[in-house]
């Protein structure tokens, strides 16, 4: 046991040494598994001597690797992921930014472009994809509670790898539908002009056959969670372990890797859902299915990756589930944490919000290509690991609310420019409607990397995947139920398919009004900048001396779960054919 040979080792310090030893947490194997990451031979192959000059070297006073030396919150030596210790953690989030970049990618040429499904029915599809990111903290609460044949961390990313891979092989082996167009061609036509052999050739069915696709996209977003959210409790005690004035560094170098994997992704669907059926302009491409097949492929070998290089220590005590949660529920209460809630909530709902004219517009009036669209999400995966970078280089120590309202205003000046253009006529060109996705990178790469930053100031030691689940769950969940709310104010307005393929000017003036409310929405997400911290010594000071409240927690727990549950029920309901057209689904058209 690493602590029986720290305390065989102590007999010539001091006793204000021994007093210090003994105030290490208890839960301090994965911590002590971490500091292990400092590029020495493991100790089975050092002298004696070395071992405890080793030991002693660590428990000097003066040194820089304890806690709070140099605004340290953690015990240990400054990581550096780019070890081979660290190559499995490395390739948990290249695989996420691969799976994580692929199936969002797949909406706009499969479920519109091929198989034609409502603008409702792919916002769905959206929030869909994007609802098992709320789970983190459940999953977060197994990885720390539940150990597996004695790891909580390892087995957990085994078993999501897994599952994403059972998903995408199930999509690759089942039948696929006919496109609904039976000529790609057909899209530039005015239903209005359809001739009656043109509306019998039509595959009416192909619409309805999109559902099972978005569920096992969904599982199968779920299932790398699970590897996501145990790496992710890596990442904290990394990141806890380095001096205050580089802190942040950590999570920009692991997301940054995710990042330039999305990029790879990008060029998967862009080169290989090329067709005319599938929105392109390529003679050459590969169907939906042998794009499911060939992500299954890349992600197979993560699972023995996982094993052989994940580094962590058996757990010798499992956690005390009630302990544990009694812990995790006085977090809640804290005022720190329930404040970060609900500003990543409810800033999350009100900048989320968004119109669901948006996929339509891009397939039926700028008519852009899905190659094209994949190059525009590359332009904006790079934009996102340049941000990123200089963040972490020169933005540690910015403040927080400022760089969140200088990107939001910047973005919806230009957006609304190119929008305003596009949705008229004026100006209907490829480049100039995808520009605004590059740009809009800025402010979600800016609002992602400051939550990750609160979240390292604000997780506690033995509670690390909970906590960081807890507060990234929040921020994610926020965007599935703006989806839904975008569903229900839209559907009053004439946004369907079949309005924006007639294009007349009553259609695009609904289009502008819808437009205009997310902007509003969008301004209004400013509003509860005050509950974010400026810094971390605000975040830091507001923990310290923040106070709790039960109501509070209380509170906060019910308006969290009636969003997780609302997101997921409409969601659901408004991409099968029974049911997408309930009220509370977002409707239909009459």
């Amino acid at each position: 046991m690493p602590q029986e040979e720290e305390r065989a080792s102590s007999v010539a310090a001091t006793e204000d040494e021994e007093t210090e030893l003994e105030q290490i947490d208890e839960h301090s194997s994965l911590r002590e598994g971490a500091a292990g990451d400092d590029h020495s031979p493991p100790s089975s192959l050092q002298t004696p001597e070395k071992q405890k000059s080793n030991k002693r070297l660590k428990k000097l006073p003066d040194d820089d690797s304890g806690p709070g030396a140099n605004g340290a919150l953690r015990q240990g030596s400054a990581p550096r992921l780019m070890s081979m210790e660290s190559a499995g953690l490395i390739a948990q989030y290249a695989a996420v930014g691969l799976v994580y970049g692929v199936l969002p990618s797949t909406i706009t040429p499969f479920l519109t472009y091929y198989l034609n499904m409502e603008g409702t029915a792919t916002t769905s599809a959206r929030a869909l994809i994007s609802i098992p990111w709320s789970f983190k903290v459940f999953i977060g609460v197994l990885s720390d509670c539940v150990p597996l044949f004695g790891y909580r961390r390892r087995p957990y990313m085994v078993l999501g790898w897994s599952v994403t891979a059972l998903c995408l092989l199930a999509m690759a082996a089942s039948p696929l539908e006919k496109p609904y167009f039976p000529d790609p061609e057909m899209r530039n036509i005015k239903p209005t002009d359809y001739s009656l052999e043109m509306v019998q050739s039509l595959n009416k069915s192909a619409p309805s056959s999109g559902a099972k696709y978005i569920v096992l996209m969904m599982f199968a977003t779920l299932g790398y969670l699970f590897a996501d959210v145990a790496a992710d409790a890596v990442v904290v005690e990394y990141a806890q372990r380095e001096p205050e004035d580089t802190r942040g560094r950590t999570q920009t170098a692991i997301y940054t890797v995710r990042t330039l994997f999305n990029v790879v992704a990008q060029a998967i669907t862009g080169f290989g859902l090329s067709s005319p059926d599938y929105g392109g302009s390529f003679d050459f491409g590969i169907s939906f299915p042998d794009t499911m097949l060939l992500l299954a492929v890349f992600c197979l070998p993560v699972i023995p990756t996982t094993w052989m290089f994940v580094r962590e220590e058996v757990v010798k005590e499992r956690p005390m589930f009630r302990k544990y949660i009694g812990e995790l529920w006085g977090a809640i209460q804290s005022r720190a944490v329930y404040q970060v809630i609900a500003y990543s909530f409810l800033s999350g709902v009100f900048s989320g919000f968004t119109y669901v004219a948006q996929d339509p517009m891009t397939s039926y009036w700028v008519h852009a290509t899905s190659f094209n669209l994949s190059l525009s999400s590359i332009f904006g995966s790079f934009v996102t690991v340049v941000t990123l970078t200089l963040t972490g280089k020169y933005g540690l120590q910015w403040n927080w609310r400022t760089m969140q309202v200088v990107t939001m205003l910047s973005v919806l000046t230009l957006d609304s420019m190119c929008t305003m253009l596009v949705t008229w006529d004026v100006v209907r060109k490829q480049w100039f409607w995808l520009g605004v996705p590059i740009v809009e990178a800025v402010p979600g790469a800016v609002g992602f990397i400051i939550s990750t930053y609160v979240v390292v100031e604000l997780a506690g030691h033995g509670n690390e995947g909970a906590i960081y689940g807890l507060l990234t769950t929040v921020s994610n969940l926020g965007g599935p139920f703006a989806l839904t709310l975008t569903k229900n104010v839209n559907a009053a307005f004439k946004v369907y398919n079949e309005d924006i393929l007639n294009d007349t000017n009553e259609v695009r003036r609904d289009v502008t009004i819808t437009i205009l409310i997310s902007y509003v929405m969008k301004l209004l997400a400013l509003l509860f900048l005050p509950l974010l911290p400026r810094q971390k010594a605000e975040a830091q000071a507001l923990k310290r001396a923040g106070g709790s409240s039960r109501r509070m927690g209380v509170f906060t727990i019910l308006y969290l779960s009636f969003a997780l549950v609302w997101a997921i029920l409409t969601n659901l309901l408004g991409i099968f054919e029974s049911t997408r057209c309930w009220v509370i689904t977002g409707g239909c058209k009459e």
